[in-house]
């Protein structure tokens, strides 16, 4: 066994931040974190390797991407020489076909069934990723430990696959996310509302109930959405900052009452929990980290994507009832414990 003072761990995704902000990307920034000798290995590092055929075609772009990603994985590792290979979905799945000579470990952060399932439906990706991309999905289970980040994501999994899965739920820094002061806040982001605020962050599509959004925003004039997004809105009815620097995100959160998120497929929204870390009330559909959170404890959870059922829930909630979104973030999903799980997992691995 190799004795080194710190891991050197390659981590392997399609992205980073500055490219796509998504939750994965934020998960790999605190994955960076616990594993600090550690390096990123994504797609706009594949130069190399970028004249393989395009499959954007038949919407197979990121089996191709994961190709590419494992050979300069591939070639990395031989100068780097690393202790621990993490891969973040089909990122990795032509390493189950190299078969490094190190420990490895997949992180399912949703599957692709699921998200055509309550998602896709309709759309051009639907079949792509009901029926195709779920080969390479189970390919890339063989030869790593396969951690979800929800009990949803898990269960997904020996559903759709038969693959069993540790769970490690993601964290959020509450130092970093915490309540601040109302008034403040909206004056540091230009808001000139005095009334009920929620917050919707996240793409303005249907699969994240963008479509919801909207017609809450109709029903309930009295109120206002700021929308958060990277996505480009013109709707008069609603606040909206485009691409807004993450730093920011903890006065968006203490500038609002409520987050309002109607998704039709999640599997553990940072959003969500940097919401409650900030000690906000949610009003959410029952997916992802909602399947298994007690609605006394956050807010309250909807079964339908009615406006109208959302609607009601925001009238409940503006009545002031309080609920412990802080401390059950605080008990559950700090980063503390995101950051002891992991590095728990790699040292068993590594000494195996």
């Amino acid at each position: 066994m190799r004795r080194r003072e710190s891991m050197k761990v390659a981590i392997l995704s399609f992205y980073d931040f500055g490219e796509f902000g998504g939750g994965t990307e934020i998960f790999i920034k605190h994955l960076q974190k616990v594993f600090p000798d550690s390096d990123h290995i994504k797609y706009s590092d594949t130069s190399s390797f970028k004249k393989l055929p395009k499959l954007h075609k038949i919407n197979l772009e990121e089996v191709r991407m994961g190709f590419a990603i494992g050979l300069k994985f591939h070639q990395m590792h031989r100068e780097r020489d690393y202790d621990l290979l993490i891969s973040n979905g089909i990122a990795g799945w032509y390493l189950s076909i190299l078969r490094p000579d190190i420990p490895a470990i997949n992180v399912s952060h949703f599957t692709y069934k699921g998200l055509a399932d309550h998602a896709l439906r309709g759309t051009p990706g639907y079949y792509p990723s009901k029926y195709f991309i779920p080969t390479f999905e189970k390919i890339n289970f063989y030869g790593k430990v396969n951690v979800a980040v929800s009990e949803k994501t898990q269960r997904e999994l020996k559903k759709y696959y038969h693959c069993d899965a540790k769970v490690i739920h993601n964290g959020v820094s509450l130092e970093r996310f915490k309540p601040y002061d109302k008034k403040l806040s909206r004056e540091i982001l230009g808001i000139d509302w005095e009334g009920p605020l929620g917050i919707f962050v996240g793409r303005a599509e249907h699969a994240k109930g963008f479509d919801v959004i909207e017609s809450i925003s109709k029903l309930m004039p009295s109120i206002k959405v700021l929308c958060v997004t990277s996505s480009p809105v013109r709707n008069k009815d609603l606040i909206v900052i485009e691409n807004l620097p993450h730093n920011m995100m903890p006065f968006c959160y203490s500038a609002s009452d409520f987050f309002i998120f109607p998704s039709r497929y999640e599997s553990a929204s940072y959003s969500a929990l940097e919401a409650m870390a900030c000690d906000l009330p949610v009003v959410v559909s029952r997916t992802g980290i909602f399947e298994d959170i007690p609605e006394e404890h956050v807010g309250k959870i909807i079964t339908s994507f009615k406006p109208e059922d959302y609607c009601n829930a925001i009238k409940e909630i503006l009545r002031g009832e309080k609920y412990p979104t802080r401390q059950y973030v605080s008990e559950h999903f700090s980063f503390e414990r995101f950051s002891e799980n992991y590095k728990d997992l790699a040292r068993m691995l590594i000494k195996e």
